[in-house]
């Protein structure tokens, strides 16, 4: 019988199976999953490894094994090595978030340099739980909660819908090689500790939580996309489009509610404050507020979007 795993990678890849993809390999075994699956089933694809320099010997260990496991599959591989700690004090940044940036960059100038048409990435079901803990802890509105898209510009990620348990039995049974990354278990950032600490908790009440928790941003991912329509219609409806200037009636404005809501993403696009915006509601006319890009001015009954010099 087919595997869960492998039903789910054949769906996702099918109607991209001819394109030519760029996998991120940690060496972990959820990236080792996913290069296996692509052998499997005969993609095109080559594989890029990040040395951070953050775990020494492990570091060193984790780029050998990469290095090994292309050469012993016949596999492309490109490596680098970052300087991650320097980058983060410089541009003053978290470890993480630095990672992060170097990594994506790297990728993206790989994928312009060698004509890659996916950057593919082994986040799972748990990883995409974890930051919908994560943003709903922070305050975050709608869009902070649907958590990582399977697919964003030429980033892909067919693993969304798989727990980690699932991958790591899946490893078991198939014979994947895989590094274990000792950091995983510390709980020295934000996510290792929702991921060691608070989602076992909510595991010992419900066996199915994170299956639920998926229903949750499945859930709000519709309502997004419904949210996102009106705004369309709105927008299309109430904003007068002229070739140097856009103008909006305050009073269709005042109409919408929740008035603070329409107003933020209606003006998204132009980079202004909604709280200022609202204020000019009530400003005498003649008043104004500026963004990096636009100016916003009030001229009676109307606020008029004019782009900045």
């Amino acid at each position: 019988m087919e595997d869960k795993i492998d039903k789910i990678f054949k769906d996702k890849t099918e109607s991209i199976k001819r394109s030519k993809f760029l996998i991120a390999l940690s060496g972990g075994v959820d990236s080792m999953v996913l290069a296996n699956l692509f052998i499997k089933n005969n993609l095109n694809f080559s594989v890029a490894h990040c040395n951070f320099r953050l775990r020494s010997n492990e570091s060193e260990g984790d780029e050998k094994f990469i290095f090994n496991w292309s050469a012993k599959k016949g596999i492309k591989c490109y490596i680098s090595r970052f300087n991650t700690t320097d980058y983060c004090k410089i541009n003053k940044i978290g470890i993480q978030e630095g990672a992060r940036n170097l990594r994506y960059k790297w990728f993206k100038d790989l994928k312009e340099l060698y004509d890659f048409d996916y950057i593919v990435t082994a986040h799972h079901l748990d990883d995409q739980i974890e930051t919908y803990l994560i943003n709903s802890m922070r305050g975050s509105g709608l869009s902070g909660l649907l958590g990582i898209p399977e697919k964003r510009d030429t980033i892909f990620r067919p693993f969304l819908k798989i727990l980690k348990d699932e991958i790591l039995v899946y490893a078991k049974s198939n014979k994947v090689d895989f590094r274990e990354d000792s950091s995983n278990s510390k709980n020295d950032y934000y996510r290792n500790m929702i991921r060691n600490s608070i989602i076992p908790q909510f595991r010992k009440f419900d066996d199915n939580v994170m299956l639920k928790f998926q229903t949750t941003i499945d859930n709000l991912n519709s309502t997004k996309i419904f949210a996102d329509q009106v705004l369309v219609e709105t927008k299309n409806k109430i904003f007068n489009y002229n070739s140097d200037h856009i103008k909006v009636k305050i009073d269709d404005l005042k109409n919408l509610i929740p008035v603070e809501y329409y107003v933020h993403h209606l003006f998204i696009d132009y980079k202004f404050d909604y709280k200022e915006i609202i204020k000019l509601f009530k400003s005498d006319s003649g008043k104004h507020i500026d963004s990096n890009t636009h100016k916003l001015t009030k001229n009676k009954n109307y606020l008029i979007i004019t782009k900045n010099d």
